[in-house]
């Protein structure tokens, strides 16, 4: 999960509701593929080496499994794996490590997708639309990765290639969102050298968003699932956290969901900042409910639909530690609702930090506890 402000701005004036999520052929209860849950935090390239080998253990991937829960996304950060100088030639002892997870995740009864998770500097996206030949070391990077993990079965385990690019709404580059098609489509070219029967999951421009799913073409190969993130509405999802870059969401707190102009008003006569004031000010304004994340959803459905493709949600939530519990919850099962609606798979975001619906008792990993108001918004 990595948004940045350029894309907030967007969101806040209004253009969120261009911005919408989507699926198309149901993703059934019978797709391993269908409930999961993040992650993070186990191989991201900030991630501690340390605790490669045990961050989750068997305790918490059996409570993931016994919660309902069909499949993990497990984001590999860009420096885990992935050789610059020698792209074939994949981390041997790191790989291993990984190897062990995904192990260890399907035994417990649970898919597996892998996806390549580039760091926050920014410097894999401006080269892949910079330069077409660092295209080529990520293909070969898949090819080698598909080769190793084909050797689980297509029920087991899928491949997506690419987490949130954004060098054109970053303004990394000045070409549109489309320059992102080509080369997604030589990354999916490289794993399908390797395997036809293996999912490959392929995103938008604009962090994954709907905007940017909406513009991709469709792919001539097989097993090709198409997804999105949504983060909406950002300035409740993402009220406190500081990574954002966007001040109004910095600085919130107690932001109530659905919304209303009532249920800001008290927000309002104490902001901050004017920036804060405009934007709390707005966000009642709209009055954001599950009619607006329907608005937003269907707009995704509709276009996978309509090009008769599959299409899922592999990450949606909300910070959790200055959001209203309730509220949280509410949006959590209105999201939930919307997409089953349209029987579009997802995964949430994430498992055991700031999005997440495990803790830990006493801080000892191998004693989780499952936050039932969250199982219970999911459906599960």
């Amino acid at each position: 999960m990595r948004i940045q402000c350029c894309w907030l701005l967007l969101i806040c004036f209004g253009i969120a509701c261009k911005k919408s999520v989507g699926k198309s052929q149901p993703a059934t209860t019978s797709d391993k593929f269908s409930r999961g849950t993040n992650l993070s935090n186990w191989f991201n390239s900030y991630s501690d080496p340390n605790q490669y080998s045990n961050r989750f253990t068997a305790n918490t991937l059996a409570l993931i499994k016994s919660s309902g829960f069909t499949y993990v996304r497990l984001p590999i950060g860009s420096s885990v794996l992935y050789n610059e100088s020698n792209p074939s030639q994949l981390n041997a002892g790191n790989l291993s490590l990984v190897d062990a997870a995904v192990s260890h995740c399907i035994a417990a009864g649970l898919a597996v997708t892998i996806d390549l998770h580039s760091d926050q500097s920014n410097r894999m996206d401006s080269l892949l639309a910079a330069d077409p030949t660092y295209a080529d070391k990520i293909a070969a990077y898949w090819k080698s990765l598909a080769t190793f993990f084909k050797k689980y079965d297509s029920a087991q385990i899928a491949f997506e290639v690419y987490n949130e690019p954004h060098a054109s709404a970053a303004g990394l580059t000045t070409q549109s969102f489309n320059w992102w098609g080509s080369v997604q489509e030589k990354l999916v070219k490289a794993i399908r050298e390797v395997t036809n029967t293996h999912k490959i999951l392929v995103g938008g421009e604009g962090w994954n968003s709907i905007n940017g799913l909406v513009q991709l073409p469709v792919y001539n190969y097989p097993n090709i699932v198409y997804v999105f993130h949504i983060y909406d509405p950002f300035l409740f999802t993402h009220q406190g956290a500081t990574w954002t870059g966007w001040q109004p969401a910095m600085l919130a707190r107690n932001v109530p969901y659905p919304a209303t102009p009532e249920g800001v008003a008290p927000l309002v006569a104490a902001a901050s900042s004017t920036e804060l004031k405009d934007a709390l000010t707005w966000y009642g304004s709209q009055r954001y409910n599950i009619d607006s994340l329907d608005k937003w959803i269907k707009v995704a459905y509709d276009w996978g639909k309509s090009r008769n493709v599959k299409v899922i949600v592999n990450e949606f939530g909300s910070y959790k530690t200055y959001a209203p519990r309730q509220s949280r919850l509410n949006l959590i099962g209105d999201m939930r609702k919307t997409f089953d609606k349209y029987n579009i798979g997802w995964a949430m975001w994430d498992c055991d930090e700031g999005f997440g619906w495990i803790d830990y008792t006493g801080g000892n990993r191998n004693s989780p506890v499952a936050d039932a108001g969250v199982l219970q918004a999911l459906g599960l």
